[in-house]
């Protein structure tokens, strides 16, 4: 893994607040900035050495800082929003007529044209997400609300009220079912969508606010922590607020899902335990079973208040490795002659693993869903707050950006984070989403429990990291009310009658 700060005039020197790659492995990307301006470049890769930059374009038709980025699902087109409260729909032109006053200037080597500008907000537009069909745009507001525009008809079709603050963070669900928006009034608002007669129907489904550690017990004795030594930590007995508020010192609260849709990411979050007096930083993780209850995660130990999640496009095959008694990493052992052998501990019930970045404030911790503390943590990079991550199609670069106007780096070399799995294995079956609920894997309550260690942790394994790793806290929250904590067979595929059950009012 190699890291660097790139030395280049990105917005003449304006802080950077978005950056996206396009999906479909071009190697173009782009970052939008605080001169208004928008521009593209490209990552040029060298196996020897870090990867390099080309410019590409700058496009200058927004009246404001430009704060979000996102290119479509299948590429092609880029949107952006800003402070002006215009979403810019961008496409490549063979043709130099009115894409940018910089077009004539020396170095631009592609020619971008502004094909559609969405209005519906007179307020700054935060963040932005696509439909995974490329149909529709949802935009997250400081006017409190959440719009969705139709792209094709170039018009807005919903605009959602349920917030009391600035909306800064929008992620739309991979398997298109689920919206979700983050607001600096402490709570996400969940919305489940569908088509009816060839139109979007959202419905509120639910608002996420408050953690109940009653209802988040953990399956031992203690709440897991990155040192065995210090792994007993008890949950506060009485609900919490589990979200900064808008005193938090950040533009953005970026969550995001994972890939194929079975976890949701949210950033800002806070963590109380017993005898704390002060909340920890933390980002949550909710599972798509259940995804308007209890979060099944809570990766804590920031030093700064995260404020944006990204995940790699890639997902990997599980590591076989094991824990020793003292915590200590140990090479997997010889497998015995058993004819089904036991599937990799992972810290969810997945078939696999998803690489993700976490920005805080001040640095960028690297995660899998393996296990619950970071395999790498970056800082010292930027004199100011980050602002957002990006990952490449090929899930071996990470570009952040800052407020000081730089990006930095990271770039991984080939196989280093594992090997990835066929895209046929990442189907996504109806089954997996009650699966996705479950508290992490670990063996039997039957077994033998290792001393210093909660049951929560045991077969999880703290990955190798560089020199610059700091691992935090990681503590789990699994719900020991989901299906599959008490250690029963799986349900039987019978048909059989569902009863409603009453989650909470949505508002």
């Amino acid at each position: 893994m190699r890291v660097k700060t790139l030395q280049v005039l990105w917005h003449d020197k304006d802080p950077i607040f978005s950056v996206d790659f396009e999906p479909n492995g071009s190697g173009r990307f782009a970052t939008a900035g605080g001169d208004h301006n928008v521009r593209i470049w490209r990552l040029e890769k060298d196996e020897k050495e870090l990867p390099t930059v080309q410019f590409l374009s700058s496009l200058d038709r927004h009246a404001g800082a430009v704060n979000c980025v996102r290119w479509a699902p299948g590429g092609g087109v880029l949107a952006s929003g800003g402070d002006d409260g215009t979403i810019i729909l961008w496409v490549q032109s063979d043709e130099k007529a009115g894409t940018s006053t910089l077009e004539d200037q020396d170095g631009q080597l592609e020619t971008w044209r502004c094909s559609a500008m969405l209005r519906g907000s007179t307020n700054d537009i935060m963040d932005m997400a696509w439909s995974p069909d490329g149909l529709h745009l949802m935009a997250g507001c400081v006017d409190n609300t959440s719009r969705i525009f139709a792209v094709k008809e170039q018009r807005g079709v919903k605009v959602m009220t349920e917030h009391g603050h600035f909306v800064q963070g929008v992620a739309w669900d991979p398997l298109g079912k689920y919206l979700v928006s983050q607001s600096s009034d402490r709570s996400i608002q969940v919305y489940t969508s569908d088509l009816h007669k060839n139109q979007l129907r959202v419905k509120a489904a639910g608002r996420l606010t408050r953690v109940d550690p009653s209802k988040c017990a953990s399956r031992g004795e203690t709440m897991s922590t990155a040192q065995p030594s210090e792994s007993i930590v008890k949950p506060l007995g009485k609900p919490f607020r589990n979200f900064h508020d808008e005193t938090l010192a950040s533009f953005f609260r970026r969550l995001t899902f994972s890939p194929d849709g079975s976890l949701l990411f949210a950033p800002a979050g806070v963590f109380r335990s017993e005898g704390e007096d002060v909340d920890r930083n933390a980002v949550y993780v909710y599972g798509r079973g259940q995804i308007t209850g209890e979060p099944i995660a809570c990766l804590c130990g920031h030093a700064k208040p995260s404020i944006a999640v990204r995940c790699s496009p890639v997902a990997y095959k599980l590591r076989p490795m094991n824990r020793t008694m003292g915590g200590d990493i140990q090479p997997p052992s010889p497998p015995a002659e058993t004819p089904t052998p036991s599937p990799p501990p992972s810290m969810f019930a997945l078939r696999y693993r998803y690489i993700f970045a976490v920005a805080t404030q001040d640095a960028l911790f690297i995660y899998d869903t393996q296990q619950p503390d970071p395999i790498a943590h970056l800082s010292g990079l930027h004199y100011s707050t980050l602002t957002d991550v990006a990952w490449s199609t090929d899930g071996r670069t990470i570009l952040m950006t800052s407020t000081d106007g730089f990006c930095s780096i990271v770039s991984f070399e080939e196989g280093q984070l594992g090997e990835a799995v066929e895209e046929e294995a990442l189907k996504f079956a109806p089954s997996d989403d009650a699966m996705c609920c479950t508290p992490p894997l670990s063996p039997s309550r039957e077994g033998p429990v290792k001393e210093g260690l909660g049951d929560a942790m045991e077969g999880v394994v703290v990955g190798t990291t560089t020199d610059k790793v700091v691992a935090p806290s990681g503590t789990l929250l699994p719900d020991n009310k989901r299906p599959g904590t008490s250690g029963a067979a799986a349900p039987s595929s019978k048909k059989r009658r569902i009863a409603p059950t009453f989650l909470r009012p949505c508002n």
